[in-house]
């Protein structure tokens, strides 16, 4: 994974960089999917601002936190990556159940190119309309 850092009003010293860098290589090995990081720090009044942007095949995460210890802000960011992360580990699963994990679940399988047949739950009414009657007649579903 390739980590880029920015500092934009002074430098970063060498025991940050290792800190931030390490964070970042352990989400990369909790998900393998990571291609590369963007961190950016800027000082607001005596505060901390950092983003970080997360680049993830199929998508682009981004985390950002502001406090007036630079390591607290990271670690903050850090902790909301992990959790876009896992929700996007999770959603991934969701989509490669099998047919028996999908059934037991309660899902509906249904074939490609097929609409599921939902005619005997109605939400809303229905309006028939019979070409030779002028006057729509109304049906609701209960």
């Amino acid at each position: 994974m390739q980590i880029n850092i920015t500092r934009k009003s002074a430098g970063l010293s060498d025991s940050l960089k290792t800190y931030v860098e390490s964070k970042l290589e352990g989400l990369g090995s909790r998900y393998d999917k990571v291609i590369d990081a963007r961190v950016l720090v800027n000082e607001h009044d005596r505060s901390n601002c950092v983003e970080i942007n997360l680049h993830v095949s199929g998508a682009n995460l981004f985390a950002k936190d502001q406090s007036t210890n630079l390591r607290a802000a990271f670690d903050s960011c850090i902790d909301k990556l992990d959790k876009q992360l896992a929700k996007k580990k999770e959603k991934m699963r969701r989509k490669a159940l099998t047919q028996q994990e999908a059934l037991m679940s309660g899902k509906e399988i249904v074939e490609s190119g097929h609409k599921p047949d939902n005619t005997s739950e109605i939400d809303q009414p229905i309006l028939l309309f019979d070409p030779d009657e002028d006057e729509p007649e109304q049906r609701t579903g209960t």
